[in-house]
């Protein structure tokens, strides 16, 4: 154990005065409250779930759209930068290029029907390109794109908006979802909104995505797609400062050589008798920054502190069928980092406000066990800035379909099934006339209903 007073040795050390290093307290001591487990459902792109496929990531699927280019030859001018130079007429009805029911005008400059990619190359990612401007000529691409869904997926939606260049923006069903105002990147996405992506209509009516890119100079991109997102349940074990402070148990030496002893000691491990150690809040640092909770003068002392957590049978259970562990970590510097005894990751020096991840493989992921468990870190004195953040999560694939659907009438088929249910399960009658517009299920499929 590490008695809980400071003393300065000037002399070599014996092994057992090794074990009895001193701290020095610089937090008023608070009580150690459970840290509760917060599991958030979470997304992330995947290119081969194409909705609608895009030229950027399914680009051995070209789509067709109608579309309105601007192009009178202007050589780039640094006047125009970023200004837009043409746009379509209103319609007979006064709607926009971008509403769903716009009536194609054709004046001087005509809509036409063109396959993509649309792009100042000749060639794109393998495929013949609709040119729509090339290098070092101003222009505007406008692009309508219809389709049809049958069903859109429970989880999250991504638009493919690659563009090059600004200002661009992406409609759906007339809605502006997205806009850039500047600059280019043709491998970009966006998350929509549940209410964005309840824009999209799934009863055979035609749906409208309609894209506008500007053209400065060099090359040219215009597109657009949809994609299904992967989805993730996340089980924050151990939360970083970005969900709030954290309780721990830490402990000031008083030279970096102490570290090693303290090891030899047993400071990271379950036999660590706790009573001396001071009951603190992190994040920890020396000055006023984001991480500035607990103030840790880095430059004279090393650092130890103990983080708890408890896992179920469950939880271990998910982890052992393939669950993904996750440490992050930002530190400042030269962090050691011990999961129920066993150092599981490292790193030299600092990494500024920035967040190291580290995922732990099979062997690191046996050292978990039901009950308590404990992340614990060291972190050496050093000149300069001085600061420790680090959480640890589980990370698995989310399913969205695994809910029941209730058995249709045995004299009818799925399909031939009226009845509409919530998500839940509960019936909700026949017509969805009176329903607020959302995911039910119907015929023993998911859509979207109600106004």
């Amino acid at each position: 154990m590490l008695a809980n007073f400071f003393i300065t040795i000037t002399t070599m050390r014996t092994k057992s005065q090794l074990c009895a290093l001193g701290i020095m307290a610089l937090a008023a001591v608070m009580p150690l409250t459970t840290e509760a487990q917060e599991q958030q459902i979470t997304s992330s792109f995947n290119p081969a779930k194409p909705i609608l496929p895009s030229s950027q990531y399914t680009p051995g699927n070209p789509y067709t759209a109608t579309v309105w280019v601007f192009n009178d030859g202007r050589r780039y001018n640094e006047q125009y930068y970023n200004q837009i130079l043409g746009a379509p007429d209103t319609d007979i009805n006064g709607r926009q290029w971008f509403e769903p029911e716009y009536k194609l005008t054709d004046s001087d400059i005509a809509w036409q029907e063109a396959t993509a990619p649309f792009s100042s190359d000749s060639y794109y990612k393998g495929h013949k390109s609709f040119q729509w401007v090339v290098s070092e000529i101003m222009a505007e691409m406008y692009m309508r794109r219809t389709f049809t869904l049958e069903s859109l997926p429970e989880g999250t939606v991504y638009l493919a908006c690659g563009h090059d260049d600004a200002p661009a923006e992406w409609y759906i069903n007339g809605v502006q979802v997205h806009t850039v105002s500047d600059g280019w990147n043709n491998d970009e996405y966006i998350q929509l909104t549940n209410d964005q992506k309840s824009l999209l209509k799934t009863d055979g009516t035609e749906n409208v995505l309609a894209v506008h890119v500007h053209q400065n100079w060099g090359g040219a991109f215009a597109d657009c797609g949809l994609y299904e997102a992967d989805m993730w349940r996340t089980n924050t074990l151990l939360n970083t400062v970005a969900d709030g402070t954290w309780d721990c148990k830490y402990y000031m030496l008083n030279y970096n050589s102490d570290i090693a002893q303290a090891e030899e000691c047993g400071w990271q491990t379950s036999k660590e008798d706790e009573s001396d150690w001071i009951t603190g809040v992190g994040p920890f640092s020396n000055d006023a920054n984001m991480f500035y909770t607990t103030e840790w003068p880095s430059q004279a002392r090393p650092i130890l502190i103990r983080r708890h957590f408890t896992l179920t049978a469950d939880d271990l259970a998910d982890i052992e069928k393939g669950a993904r562990v996750l440490l992050t970590c930002s530190y400042d510097e030269n962090p050691k980092i011990y999961l129920n005894g066993t150092q599981i990751w490292s790193a030299t020096g600092w990494n500024d406000n920035n967040y190291a991840e580290a995922e732990l493989n099979n062997t690191q992921k046996g050292l978990l066990k039901e009950g308590d468990n404990i992340l614990a870190v060291s972190l050496t004195q050093g000149a300069g800035g001085g600061h420790i953040d680090y959480g640890l999560k589980v990370v698995s694939p989310y399913e969205t379909s695994g809910i029941s659907i209730p058995d249709a009438d045995k004299n009818s088929t799925m399909e031939e099934d009226p009845r509409i249910f919530n998500l839940q399960g509960q019936y909700l009658g026949i017509s969805a006339e009176n329903l607020p517009r959302g995911l039910y299920i119907k015929g023993g499929k998911k859509l979207i209903l109600g106004k």
